[in-house]
Order: structure tokens, then sequence, then C-alpha cells
């Protein structure tokens, strides 16, 4: 069993308007400004949280490695850390490890970076890139690796591939501290890229079997490779008073789904290469009205926002006994999310974190009685 007190709770950095509806033609009211992520992220410090993750996807309003640097600037030296979403498409390996050391260097500790590797072909040509799954997957592992060799091996350093290629690279001085590789990926190439050089492998909300299974499968590599790993999970959360509040909030968050904008997202599902975007998708099928995967798991966000799909919901007591449940399956770090985000980080912070570091751990069955949708 894991001890809950070892375990990281990160929150999601918003770079995109924020609002109580998703899946609306109307953009959510509250934009991304520099003033409201600095908040967000005192908020989310203030709340528990020890980092926010920053996304890349086109669904952002700000280029995420930008707005990073701006966020830490204009934050306080003990604030959360950014874990920065990064696609290896993007950016050259050599220059982004000398990027983020240069990040770690001035704001110590406070940086973590995520592997991307991309599920869309379509939305990674947005960005000029054209590359198949499996490039992909051999252009993140070369990737991964240079980072370690340039921010671990002495200067100067040289590597080359039909993929990358650089001459005497010297990164000098190295990262104050080590940034720890967050990586994610369902497919059994991207688990064995984990194994070899991920710190923490992420995975989506998914049902319990399944994600026993991942670990599982995970846990042999690890066997095989000799390195340890952590565990990460990605959800949203939904949590109030009582349970049939956070079910009432659930349903309230998707009332206003655009018929056309459904459709366009269902739509785009046919672009989709990625073997975790795809069990996400094939969750949803098949569910009943209430959209509950399983007790305190539901899958309404996927009716109208790619990646993660699911939301832990229900009240304090019931989220935090299914973040104990993750626990005691191995999890121990997690990035958690909510609409708005400034509002739900605060809630979560004082229904939940109590619970979570240091409280008495009360249990409550999560009911699988159905609360009917708010209009």
């Amino acid at each position: 069993m894991t001890n809950p007190s070892q375990s990281e709770f990160l929150w999601f950095l918003q770079l995109s308007r924020d609002g109580e509806f998703i899946g609306t033609k109307e953009k959510p009211p509250r934009k991304p400004t520099l003033a409201y992520l600095q908040s967000l992220i005192s908020t989310a410090g203030e709340a528990g949280f020890e980092g926010l993750l920053t996304a890349t996807n086109y669904h952002s309003e700000h280029e995420n490695y930008t707005a990073a640097v701006a966020a830490l600037a204009r934050s306080a030296p003990t604030d959360p850390a950014l874990l920065i979403a990064v696609r290896p498409g993007m950016f050259h390996p050599a220059m982004y490890a000398k990027m983020l050391a240069t990040l770690q260097n001035l704001f110590p500790g406070r940086v973590r970076v995520n592997i991307v590797t991309g599920s869309s072909p379509a939305e990674n040509a947005m960005y000029g890139d054209r590359e198949d799954h499996g490039r992909r997957y051999e252009r993140t592992r070369e990737f991964m690796q240079i980072l370690r060799q340039l921010w671990t091996a002495p200067p100067p350093q040289s590597f080359r591939s039909d993929l990358y290629a650089f001459e005497n690279a010297v990164l000098d001085p190295a990262p104050v501290q080590p940034i720890p590789l967050y990586f994610g990926g369902a497919s059994p190439v991207a688990q064995g890229i984990a194994a070899d050089l991920a710190d923490v492998y992420l995975m989506w909300g998914e049902r319990e079997d399944m994600l026993q299974e991942r670990l599982s499968q995970m846990r042999a590599l690890e066997a095989q490779t000799g390195r340890p790993l952590r565990y990460g999970l990605r959800t949203h959360v939904i949590v109030r008073e009582t349970e049939a509040e956070a079910r009432e909030a659930a349903e309230r968050l998707i009332s206003r789904v655009d018929p056309d904008v459904r459709a366009a997202f269902v739509a785009s599902h046919a672009h989709v290469d990625g073997v975790g975007q795809k069990r996400q998708i094939d969750m949803i099928k098949g569910l009943d009205a209430d959209l509950m995967v399983e007790p305190g798991l539901w899958a309404g966000v996927g009716m109208a926002r790619s990646g993660v799909g699911v939301a832990i919901v229900g009240d304090p007591q019931q989220v935090a006994a299914k973040i104990r449940r993750y626990e005691d399956m191995g999890f121990s770090s997690f990035i958690f999310s909510g609409y708005p985000h400034l509002e739900e980080a605060r809630r979560f912070g004082e229904l939940v974190m109590p619970l979570l570091k240091g409280g008495a751990r009360e249990e409550r069955a999560i009911h699988t009685d159905k609360v009917a949708p708010v209009a």
C-alpha cells in the first residue's frame, strides 16, 4: 500500500478560455491572461498542489513553453512547479535540453517535462509534423535519450542518427536539479520507451481493471530493465458536498454541448491513431445515459474534449476513497483538472486535500443510483 503522503498532486494550467460549460459554440468567458494564469498557479499552491501541467495542442490559445516561461517569471519562488508538455516534432532535442536547463537554473525545482508523442496525424500536420505513428515513437525515444545525455554527461556531446544529428554540443551549466521526464502511451512501443527512459509513466483514467492490466505490463518491463518507475494518473475531478450535487454538477458541465460541435468532435475521431486516445473514445461507447464507466468514474468530459475524457465524481470522502484505491494500485502521481479551473482547484483543496494529506481514512461508497440531469 502506498502512503498517501508520498503521492504528488498536480493541477492543470488552462491555456485556453475557461468556463463552466464545455462543448459550446460560444467561447468560454474567461480569457487565459497572464494575470489569470498567475492566479491559477497561486490558487493551486494554496490548495496543496505541487505543480500544474501545461498541455500542448491546437485547442490552446497560448504556445505552452512561452506561457510557462512567462508564468514562472511572474509567480513567486514558492509557487508550484510547472510540468511543461512538449511534442518532439516541434523542437530539436539539443536545443530543447538547453531551454529546459535554463528554466530549471532560473527557477530551481520548478520545472518538469511531459513528453507527448501525439495521437492525431491531422493535428500534428498543423505544425508541420507528418510522421506516422511508428516513426513518431522512434523520434520520441531518441528525443528522450538526448535530453538525458545532455543533462547528465560532461560536454561536449555528439549524436548522429537518421532523425537527429549534432556535434560537440555544450550544455553548461547542467540543470541545478534533475528534470523529471513524464511520459505516457498505451501502445507496446510506448510502454517500452517508458520503461527505458521515463521517470513517471502517465495513464489516462480508465476502468480499474484496465489500469491494473497496464500496471502489470509495466511492472514486467520494470523487472526486465531494473529501472524503478513511478506511475501517474491523469483525470478530471468533480467534487461537491454531496454525491447528488456532484452528479448534478457533472451533468451541468455538458448540458450545453452543441450538436454541431459534438458532430465535428466525433468526426475528428477518424484521424486518431494513438492507442490511448482510441481507448478513451471506445470507453464511452455503450454506456448508459448517465455515462458512468464504473462507480465514481464518469465519461461525460469525453463528449466534447479530446485527451482524457473521464472525471472522478462524488462527495469529498468518495473522491478521496477513489484516489486511495488508485494509490493502493501503485499510482503516486496525480494530475487533476476541472471547469472552471480556478474555482475547482480551490474546491478540491478545501474538500479533498485534507483527507489525502494526513486526514482520517474515512471511505464512503459511491452509489450507482442515477441523478437526474440539470437542464
